[in-house]
């Protein structure tokens, strides 16, 4: 149950990320304050510094872990 929710979430913060900005550049919304426009760019740099760490760290496990034995491995008797 947490988990579905944790998905909905994340799945209605990414389409927000993604309409508003453009719905901003479009002016079909225009934020009355200029701290929004930078309360937006802080949230997308956090994300993508985010999305940098989980593919810098996914990639580093891929590097250092364990490796399946290749074909030319001699039998001991």
């Amino acid at each position: 149950m947490v988990r579905a929710l944790a998905v909905i979430g994340i799945a209605a913060l990414a389409v927000l990320l993604a309409v508003l900005p453009a719905a901003i550049a479009l002016r079909r919304l225009t934020p009355t304050f200029g701290w929004v426009g930078a309360a937006l760019g802080c949230l997308g740099a956090a994300m993508v510094g985010v999305k940098l760490i989980a593919m810098a760290w996914a990639m580093g496990a891929r590097l250092w872990g364990a490796r399946p034995a290749g074909g030319a491995v001699a039998a001991v008797d």
